[in-house]
């Protein structure tokens, strides 16, 4: 009887790692419009790196970085990665800034297996935007940031990325994250239009601005097509616990590090 049992256990172990997946994940996602750390400090990315730790976050999506240009001379995706320890990343650029570029990111604790990046057209908005886009091991995760002045803009954007995720993606084996700044109130046309397709997974929590939020315009969402997750937990982080180095038993205040607030989940399935 023992035998037989610890057969059964093995060919279970087997079978799971042979299908590209685990049995049972977990992950903690988050999302964190960084204001190319720089709204309210010369750079912010030490408090982010330490807010992204005390998070134990798994994968992040960001907004609003730039890369080597003249407001910041720096590829601050690579900078972060680097205070991380050394984290996989991807940056998108949305259009080219200062001979430099401008957009958005996403740095990964597990190694990227694949990148992408969309670009979404400007319309009658601001800017043309992007979406970084990764798979992992685990899943697919993809950070947007869409336009902040022009409704129609949004809704363009929004159909446009819809289509793309749905012919990639549509009845994945892995869960597919759709998270960052949408710049659309939780009862817009926007993520009505965005619901049509993805599920809502972060609370509607105030997230904007970060010293005295009133509005709530970050998101994580799952695409209803593909892999079914369950949240275990979720929120929007205004202090983090310092558990770490010689700060232990403190909080990180994150009103300075962005003028947004980051919004995590965790997620199994």
């Amino acid at each position: 009887m023992k035998r037989g049992l610890f057969l059964v256990a093995v060919l279970t172990a087997f079978s799971c790692s042979t299908q590209g997946y685990y049995c049972h994940s977990k992950l903690n996602l988050v999302t964190y419009n960084v204001g190319v750390f720089g709204k309210y400090e010369t750079d912010s990315s030490p408090l982010v790196a330490s807010a992204l730790t005390c998070l134990k976050a798994d994968l992040v999506s960001l907004n609003e970085l730039d890369s080597c240009n003249r407001r910041h001379d720096t590829y601050q995706i690579e900078t972060l990665s680097r205070k991380l320890g050394g984290w996989d990343f991807h940056f998108a650029s949305a259009f080219p800034y200062a001979d430099g570029a401008y957009g958005n990111g996403v740095v990964s604790r597990a190694p990227v297996q694949k990148r992408w990046t969309l670009s979404l057209p400007k319309g009658e908005g601001a800017e043309p935007r992007s979406v970084a886009v990764v798979e992992t091991k685990q899943c697919i995760f993809a950070s947007v940031h869409l336009d902040h002045r022009s409704a129609e803009a949004q809704l363009e954007q929004v159909r446009i990325l819809c289509r793309w995720f749905e012919e990639h993606f549509a009845a994945s084996r892995k869960p597919v994250f759709l998270c960052g700044d949408m710049n659309a109130l939780p009862e817009s046309a926007t993520i009505a239009a965005l619901k049509e397709h993805w599920t809502l997974l972060s609370p509607t929590d105030f997230t904007f601005p970060s010293r005295n939020p009133v509005k709530c315009i970050d998101y994580i969402f799952s695409l209803t097509s593909a892999r079914e997750v369950e949240v275990l937990r979720s929120g929007v982080a205004r202090t983090v616990p310092i558990g770490f180095g010689g700060e232990q038993g403190g909080t990180l205040d994150l009103s300075r590090a962005s003028d947004h607030l980051p919004v995590f989940i965790e997620i199994k399935w």
